[in-house]
């Protein structure tokens, strides 16, 4: 069994030797065959006798054909081994820079540290909104304390006047055109850079053999990415007409649990590309 897979690598070793070297190679060793051939038939007729110079120029150059292809072949391939680990780095390089870019763009407008801490906080929110969804009147003084602790969370520029006021109703986080901007503009952000990694990063890291989410983490952010904030079903900024608290609710649900995947995707990359150390001072 091990024969034939010894055979394959060898057949896909030869294949990926350059054409040109390929040809040359072929050409020598045919000529240091029939180099080697001849002087053995002069050698079995003693031919060779006082031409003692003719003697070590055809033995140099049968040498110089079998040794020259063997030369081309193995440098060909650690040329090549040292340009695919150069790709393969820059891969790397590329896939962290744009990983942390991921991350970046999804904490820009909430109040955490990291995506992992962005995660939590979200969790503990989604419980509080269960238990909201629990009450009579999700839009009473229950839902004004939640919305205050969901702003907490936000970390949004000043307000467009000195006498803006944060929502504390879902019909006024719905009105609330200025936060819809800042919002809208953190979706667009985080959008476009998922697409980055998943149009260009992961190409990459699949070619160089990198690591990467596996399918369910994949196809998982990529629902996530699809669903956040579309439609009016699912954006608490834009609830559907006529449109009552409890939808309102689901709607911030849905945004929660769709930020939480993407936080669970960033973390996972990050562990795989992890941002280079910042420098140390001297």
């Amino acid at each position: 069994m091990a024969q034939p897979g010894r055979i394959s690598r060898a057949r896909r070793w030869w294949r990926t030797t350059p054409p040109l070297i390929r040809h040359f190679s072929i050409g020598l060793l045919v000529l240091g065959a029939l180099l080697a051939g001849m002087g053995l038939w002069l050698d079995h007729t003693n031919w060779w006798e006082g031409h003692s110079f003719l003697v070590n120029l055809v033995s140099s150059l049968t040498s110089l054909c079998f040794g020259v292809p063997t030369a081309l072949l193995i440098l060909s391939h650690l040329g090549n081994a040292q340009t695919d680990a150069r790709q393969a780095r820059r891969a790397r390089g590329f896939a962290r820079a744009e990983v942390h870019e991921f991350q970046t763009a999804l904490i820009r407008i909430f109040n955490v540290p990291s995506a992992a801490a962005l995660a939590s906080e979200a969790r503990h929110l989604l419980i509080d909104l269960h238990h909201l969804r629990q009450l009579t009147d999700a839009d009473g003084t229950a839902a004004a304390e939640w919305l205050r602790g969901f702003h907490a969370l936000l970390d949004l520029p000043p307000g467009p006047s000195r006498g803006y006021r944060q929502p504390t109703s879902w019909a006024a986080l719905a009105a609330d055109r200025w936060q819809w901007g800042q919002v809208a503009r953190w979706h667009v952000r985080v959008e476009t850079q998922w697409r980055v990694l998943n149009d260009e990063v992961r190409p990459r890291a699949a070619e160089y053999g990198l690591p990467w989410l596996s399918k369910t983490s994949a196809a998982a952010t990529e629902q996530a990415i699809r669903q956040l904030l579309s439609g009016s079903g699912r954006n608490p900024w834009h609830a559907q007409e006529p449109s009552s608290p409890q939808d309102a609710v689901a709607a911030m649900g849905h945004f929660l649990n769709d930020v939480r995947v993407l936080c669970a995707a960033a973390d996972k990359l990050a562990v795989r590309y992890p941002p280079p150390a910042p420098p140390t001072a001297p």
